[in-house]
């Protein structure tokens, strides 16, 4: 673990360290040096494109060729470990690929065409390990994918996995590679064992239902140890905490579900497990919590909620642990960063803005947003 990492895990090691003289030793994040090759990708549903950014001194930079035209709306977006590839799904009933260059422009992958046709995903992601990419759609169903490491072209393995009744909307793998959570809105989480040696991907006889029939379970995350599944449930107004048996079953651990501000859409872990960050899409916010790695508990962080613009839908956390991108499908502005703070004018996993971008005409309707290096 790295100074940076654990003086997040341990908001007192600063002081400890200063004694020695490190009051200059760590990264200032509210001046942070950029990072070599750091980049999001964006979704934009209304555009039809997909936007590029890397991560300067102080401010945000559009990649070469951003935005790239898609030419049909984006309903999802995915990225291999190592960010050789990103996909991007459609409702028009396709995915589509696209190469990552070291300068971190994207290049449409099997000269522009589909990739994959024939479905409609509202959700993709990619297993830890780089070979396969999970994809489910309004069927409901789930698919699997074999991804060619030389080519990044898809093959579907086996059958469809027919799902429960719902609206799938996002995937988590827990970082074993062995559970695969699937929420399906009103329907609740459909829970799934993976076989990354093969590619199968098999429902148990588990679901999470929502806490009330007129609730919807939307974002999903798991934490770095694979110890907690987190559930964004709009209803409820809250994000709900559940400890993960090696079966994948579930159990709310004690004071879930933790308050939220209204329509909570998106869940993220940060990548040392210190913190949860939940986008509000109703009220254009992000709550901010500590995560207690013993029992789960959420404690909320001084200054959350943190102010976002206009209908903040997804979230995603740089590959230096450094920023938090925000996709803002309302705009105002379309995709912001934060800095997540340790210095002496930032509480310990609390947000300060550092860049955002706004287009200047029509709507963009970002939804969506990963990171690669």
């Amino acid at each position: 673990m790295n100074f940076r990492k654990a003086a997040r895990l341990v908001p007192g090691i600063c002081l400890l360290f200063s004694l020695a003289g490190c009051g200059k030793f760590f990264v200032d994040e509210n001046n942070p040096t950029p990072g070599s090759g750091n980049y999001f990708f964006v979704a934009n549903s209304t555009a039809a494109t997909i936007s590029g950014f890397s991560i300067g001194t102080s401010s945000i930079s559009n990649t070469s060729n951003s935005p790239y035209s898609l030419g049909v709306s984006p309903s999802a977006i995915a990225v291999t470990p190592g960010s050789t590839y990103v996909y991007v799904a459609s409702l028009s009933g396709a995915i589509y690929g696209y190469s990552v260059s070291g300068s971190g422009a994207l290049t449409l992958l099997n000269n522009g065409s589909a990739l994959i046709s024939g479905i409609s995903p509202t959700a993709i992601k990619v297993d830890p390990s780089g070979n396969w990419l999970i994809a489910a759609d309004l069927t409901p169903a789930a698919y699997v994918f074999s991804i060619n490491s030389s080519t990044g072209l898809l093959t579907q393995q086996g059958n469809a996995l027919a799902l429960d009744a719902g609206s799938p909307n996002h995937i988590v793998i827990t970082p074993n590679n062995s559970l695969v959570y699937i929420s399906l809105g009103t329907g609740g989480v459909d829970i799934c064992t993976f076989s990354s040696s093969s590619g199968t991907l098999t429902k148990t006889n588990q679901i999470l239902k929502p806490k009330a029939s007129t609730n919807a379970d939307q974002g999903v995350a798991v934490d770095p140890g694979g110890k907690y599944l987190f559930v964004a449930e709009t209803g409820a107004s809250a994000v709900r905490v559940l400890s993960i048996a090696t079966t994948g079953a579930l159990t709310e651990v004690s004071g879930s579900p933790f308050a939220t501000g209204l329509g909570p859409s998106g869940v993220i872990v940060d990548s040392t497990g210190s913190y949860v960050y939940v986008s509000n899409r109703t009220d254009g916010t992000i709550s901010a919590f500590t995560l207690a790695s013993t029992t789960g508990a959420l404690t909320k962080i001084s200054g959350s909620p943190f102010t976002t613009g206009s209908q903040p839908a997804d979230m995603a956390e740089d590959t230096s642990d450094k920023y938090l991108g925000v996709a803002n499908t309302g705009g105002t502005p379309d995709f912001q960063v934060f800095t997540i703070g340790i210095s002496t004018s930032s509480t310990p996993g609390g947000l300060a803005s550092f860049a955002s971008t706004t287009n200047s005409g029509s709507a963009v309707g970002s939804f969506s947003v990963v990171a690669a290096d």
